[in-house]
């Protein structure tokens, strides 16, 4: 069922386009001294609205679901946008303050950067936060995304409630350590088909160079001093890819009370196209909802 929706709702963008809406609120958001711009999101399932934040030459996004409950603010992974929690959403309790944000580049945000790193991006994650006027939250991510939500435990411990990583790696070397890098190996000819039409569709107006620098920003930071010395509940998510799951060791995950690890059997990188409802169930859960 949720690959039929996903091929329903990737083949609908990449027909009507909706990514290149973005560059007349670009200009409509350097046009004004607002603080923040407001569109009804037209790319997501559910109340959302994408909040467009400027900054010098360009602007942030973040799909906003409005809740009274805790907020959770959810960054993509490297080259993904607001799109790829989509199947997650639903699952979500619908208390939840959702941001779901867009690093640059990609989706609304824009443009990418030029000498990207995970500390700019942990950055913008707290700028978007300053401005909404959130002041506390817990933050999550898949991959990449997961990487950036540690990095704003480290430098606002203050800010976060908790942090959801989801296949987020503590650094490079447990991707290969743990994994021997193996991110899609449970993924079906349909999956496999549906996520290069998705990068395709995220990556239209960049550059090879581009792709290249801010494809090696996550081979450049590390974040085990942080987990060994946080006291902030960290929840770690990973797909054990069929396999007898990783050591910590191996993932490079101190042995801490304050830190989960749970595995989901038979799945790998993806979890967030394999099992949606299972990583939205765990974030609920965490965030005792």
């Amino acid at each position: 069922m949720f690959q039929n929706h996903l091929r329903q709702t990737l083949s609908t963008l990449l027909i009507l386009g909706l990514l290149w809406d973005s560059t007349a609120q670009i200009a409509s958001a350097q046009s004004h001294n607002e603080e923040n711009l407001s569109f009804p999101s037209k790319r997501l399932s559910g109340k959302f609205v994408d909040r467009l934040i400027p900054i010098p030459g360009g602007q942030l996004c973040c799909a906003e679901r409005s809740g009274e409950g805790p907020t959770l603010i959810l960054i993509p992974g490297t080259f993904s946008d607001s799109r790829i929690y989509d199947l997650v959403v639903p699952h979500l309790d619908s208390s939840l303050n959702l941001l779901i944000i867009e690093n640059r580049g990609l989706g609304k945000s824009w443009p990418p950067p030029e000498n990207g790193s995970i500390e700019q991006v942990a950055q913008d994650a707290l700028k978007i936060a300053s401005h909404l006027g959130v002041e506390r939250f817990f933050i999550g991510g898949h991959s990449l995304g997961g990487m950036i939500s540690l990095e704003v435990g480290r430098v606002a411990p203050d800010r976060v409630k908790g942090i959801i990583s989801i296949e987020g790696w503590t650094s490079w070397h447990a991707a290969r350590d743990a994994f021997d890098y193996d991110m899609k190996s449970t993924l079906s000819a349909e999956q496999l088909q549906q996520a290069a039409a998705y990068r395709l569709n995220t990556l239209s107006k960049w550059n090879e160079d581009q792709q290249i620098r801010f494809g090696k920003i996550w081979r450049k930071w590390d974040g085990y001093d942080f987990l060994r010395e946080t006291q902030l509940p960290v929840l770690e998510l990973y797909g054990d890819r069929g396999k007898t799951p990783a050591s910590l060791g191996q993932l490079r995950i101190p042995d801490r009370d304050n830190i989960e690890v749970h595995w989901f059997n038979n799945a790998s990188h993806k979890l967030l196209i394999e099992r949606p409802k299972d990583v939205a169930v765990a974030i609920n859960d965490f965030i005792c909802l």
